[in-house]
């Protein structure tokens, strides 16, 4: 992947893609001509460089071109401060504190919406069929370090992902930035063939832990099996965490050493010490780590030799009692060390199934969110509840008659036409009920505020049609950073919980803990209809999950069928794929999808 001139990212594959969090332009021009001389005149002769937390590889050319900004600004990152990205002649910088909403630099160009190129079948365009691409493109107007997958089913749970960078300045200072590190479940067999299972009532099992793709089934097997890498001593390294798990949320340690924590999904945060991370599934974080001089044990290997734990959360977690993975799926070794395998020990802390502490999580650039306009939040699609719902007489999935349970996070579970996604849709003032659309008609700019709980009885009795459960759902807005103004594991008893409305945390993914509640709120400043589901797979397959449909009048307006060629020509050769009989799973097979589609 190269990051171009103005930063436009593009990806051809044959997969669905993640949603940046793309807003609605501001005019550059002022900018450019501001007052000050943040950008006197605009120039060829301006810096281009390789960014700091650049891949390991020496053969990966990436650079960071600005040469539009002019000779007079120069890049200013360096090991002792981070925080600083670009510096200009009189002292102007583009840094950790800068707030990207309203000012960039020349090179960064931000784009309005980007619905087209969110990946969801059934939503905002049709599976990609055998044979054909698509071509995602977008503008970076965030930086971090995030991941891409499949939303076609539960295709990403058999390894269709990968990470993604977008280089930036940070909160906390590094010599070195490592490649990042994705962990996962991982199943032996397929996620589409256990979904079966899902659907029968019962949770699908996990059969082992990878680290980087790479894994011991039966514990500390041959040594080749596990993933390490080398440091040197004195130098503080750059890790970039991202569960792409299917239904296990990990608690991330390595022995002996300290852990700052510099980012939350990809908002910057003022960076503080622990000696473990918790890592939902969907999540990424920035970390930063050096050896440990407080703690009292004392390592072996004449301190060389660490382990790397990716500890199943306890309650967040799809292996069956008993049979947990070895935890110690990755190993870090001292340059000049020994090769063994570590002999150290986990650290105290604690695994309980959680999010990282919220007062930690503080965003180092300020929001004030505004005091929602009803105290109550009880307005037409403003209060949730996660459940599981039994099907009407003849409204059941695949088949009408089918009586499966199925997740549900807004009126009734999600099911979505692959072949009649919801862009094409955009002038329906009636939308089928299957699709879950939530109508947020509000004013540009304004905050939609959101109230979602898990078990408001706290008993798992029946309300209506929907079984309430205890289980722990990790839910992922697409289209928006939306701020956490409450999260709290007591079960919702219609008083709305304090707010906290100065910088609260910002997140696109966030647990909503086993019969608590959780208040979330974003600015309506992205017209489209934006996904919000359960990030464990099966659930969202299930059909937890819905569709925010944002300022429907502004998004049918952008989205023009000149603009949605290649959603058209997509959904042309899906259909003439899937009507060929040849390709369905079965000679003569009259059921082709049996989830919710995402």
């Amino acid at each position: 992947m190269k990051l171009l001139q103005d930063c436009w990212v593009s990806l051809i594959a044959l997969f669905d893609a993640i949603t940046l969090n793309l807003h609605e332009p501001t005019s550059q021009h002022a900018f450019i001509a501001n007052p000050d001389g943040l950008h006197s005149e605009l120039a060829n002769d301006g810096p281009t460089f390789s960014p700091p937390s650049r891949p390991q590889e020496p053969d990966e050319l990436l650079q960071c071109n600005y040469t539009l900004m002019g000779k007079q600004w120069q890049p200013c990152s360096t090991n002792d401060n981070r925080g600083c990205w670009l510096k200009g002649p009189n002292g102007q910088q583009f840094n950790i504190s800068t707030d990207y909403e309203t000012l960039w630099p020349t090179g960064v160009t931000r784009k309005l919406q980007s619905l087209e190129m969110d990946g969801v079948p059934g939503i905002s365009q049709c599976p990609i069929a055998p044979g054909d691409s698509y071509t995602y493109r977008f503008n970076a107007s965030q930086y971090g370090t995030s991941w891409y997958h499949s939303h076609y089913s539960l295709q990403y749970g058999d390894g269709l992902a990968g990470p993604l960078t977008i280089h930036g300045p940070s909160s906390a200072n590094y010599d070195v930035a490592k490649d990042p590190t994705l962990m996962t479940d991982w199943i032996h067999r397929s996620w589409f063939e256990d979904f079966q299972v899902e659907l029968n009532g019962a949770a699908p099992f996990a059969s082992s832990i990878l680290l980087n793709g790479k894994g011991s089934y039966a514990g500390a097997a041959r040594q080749g099996y596990k993933f390490n890498t080398t440091v040197e001593r004195g130098k503080k390294y750059l890790m970039r965490l991202i569960n792409t798990s299917v239904g296990t949320t990990f608690v991330f340690a390595i022995d002996n050493h300290n852990i700052t924590v510099m980012s939350s999904d990809f908002v910057p945060i003022k960076p503080y010490v622990t000696d473990h991370v918790v890592v939902g599934i969907g999540s990424y974080l920035l970390i930063q780590y050096c050896r440990e001089v407080l703690r009292l044990t004392v390592p072996v290997n004449n301190g060389t030799a660490f382990w790397m734990r990716t500890i199943p959360a306890s309650g967040c977690s799809n292996f069956p009692l008993g049979s947990t993975p070895d935890e110690r799926q990755g190993i870090l070794y001292y340059k000049n060390g020994t090769t063994e395998y570590p002999e150290t020990g986990r650290g105290g802390f604690n695994i309980t199934c959680s999010d990282e502490p919220y007062d930690k999580l503080v965003p180092v650039v300020p929001w004030q969110v505004p005091t929602p306009p009803d105290p109550n939040i009880n307005g037409t699609g403003d209060r949730f509840e996660v459940g599981l719902d039994a099907p009407a007489p003849g409204q059941g999935h695949p088949l009408p008659n089918d009586p499966f349970r199925r997740w549900a996070i807004g009126p009734r579970p999600l099911y979505l036409n692959f072949s009649d996604p919801t862009i094409l849709n955009l002038t329906t003032t009636n939308y089928k009920a299957d699709y879950v659309v939530i109508p947020q008609d509000v004013p540009k700019g304004s905050w939609i505020y959101m109230i979602i709980y898990g078990n408001a009885t706290g008993t798992g009795a029946p309300v209506g049609s929907r079984l309430l459960a205890s289980v722990a759902h990790p839910l992922h807005l697409h289209g928006h950073d939306f701020v956490l103004l409450s999260q709290t594991a007591t079960p919702f008893n219609g008083t709305i919980p304090t707010l906290n409305l100065n910088n609260p945390p910002r997140r696109d993914v966030t647990l909503l803990p086993a019969n608590g509640v959780i208040v979330i709120a974003f600015k309506a400043d992205n017209p489209g209809t934006w996904l919000f589901h359960c990030h464990i797979a099966n659930h969202a397959s299930s059909g937890l999950a819905m569709q925010i449909l944002e300022r429907q009048g502004a998004a049918k307006d952008f989205y023009t069928p000149a603009l949605l060629g290649e959603v058209q020509k997509g959904c042309t050769n899906w259909d003439k794929w899937f009507s060929d009989p040849a390709n369905l799973w079965a000679k003569n097979a009259t059921i082709f999808q049996d989830d919710s589609g995402i």
